[in-house]
C-alpha cells in the first residue's frame, strides 16, 4: 500500500441555540429539534384557546384607547416549522454520509474499531490506527458518517472526539498502519479532545466495538 496524505476539515455542523436545553458541542441534534417543535406545536395551540376575559376582548375598542396586536399563536408555529427544518436537514445530511451503511457500521468511531495507540501533539492528538483503517477514502467517509450519525441525537457519545467542533483531521499511513492528526481551533478544548481521543483508545484496547 502506497504512503498518502490527506487532510480533512471538521467545523460545527450547527448555530448556537438561544433555548433553554443545553444542546450538544455542535447544537441541538435532530430528536432534540423535534422535542422542541412539538414544544412550539403545544404552546401554540394552548395559546390559541386561551378565553381572553379583559375589556374589550370581543374587539370593541373604547373611544380614544388604542390596541395593537402581537400574533404569538404564528411566532410558535413558525418555530415548529424551523425546528422540523433543521431535524429534516440533519437526516438529509446523515443519508449522504452514511447512505444504507447498517447501524453496526456507522454506530462505532473509527478510532474505537481501528485505534492502537496515541499520544499528545500541538493543538491535539495523535491517533495510531491500523492498516485496515484505509485507504483515505473508505477512512474518511466512515468518520464523516460517525460524525453524521451522532447528530441524530444517538445516546452514548459524549466521550467521542468526533463529535468536538472545529476539528482538523491530517490523515498518514502506509502498508504499516496510519497516523490521525487531529487539532482543534478552540484552544480551551485541548484537553478535552486528548482525553476523548485516549477514551476511544482505551475502549478499542478492550475491543468495544
Amino acid at each position: 500500500m502506497s504512503r498518502y496524505s490527506i487532510t480533512l476539515c471538521l467545523l460545527a455542523g450547527c448555530a448556537a441555540s438561544n433555548l433553554e436545553e443545553k444542546p450538544g458541542p455542535r447544537g441541538l441534534r435532530a430528536n432534540d429539534h423535534m422535542v422542541m417543535a412539538n414544544r412550539e406545536d403545544t404552546r401554540a395551540e394552548e395559546i390559541s384557546h386561551w378565553p381572553d376575559q379583559r375589556p374589550g376582548a370581543d374587539g370593541a375598542v373604547p373611544i380614544g384607547v388604542w390596541r395593537g396586536t402581537w400574533d404569538t399563536v404564528a411566532e410558535h408555529r413558525r418555530n415548529a416549522q424551523a425546528h422540523r427544518g433543521a431535524a429534516a436537514q440533519l437526516e438529509a445530511e446523515y443519508q449522504e454520509a452514511c447512505g444504507d451503511s447498517s447501524h453496526a457500521q456507522v454506530s462505532v468511531s473509527p478510532l474505537v474499531r481501528f485505534g492502537v495507540g496515541g499520544s499528545a501533539i500541538p493543538g491535539g492528538t495523535l491517533v495510531l490506527l491500523s492498516p485496515d483503517a484505509g485507504p483515505p477514502d473508505k477512512l474518511l467517509a466512515a468518520m464523516r458518517c460517525h460524525r453524521a450519525w451522532m447528530m441524530l441525537g444517538r445516546t452514548g457519545m459524549d466521550d467521542c472526539p468526533l463529535d468536538l467542533p472545529g476539528l482538523h483531521v491530517s490523515a498518514r499511513g502506509d502498508a504499516n498502519g496510519i497516523e490521525l492528526s487531529i487539532t482543534i481551533d478552540d484552544p480551551s478544548l485541548v484537553n478535552e479532545l486528548r482525553r476523548r481521543a485516549e477514551h476511544d483508545l482505551e475502549a478499542a484496547q478492550h475491543g468495544m466495538h
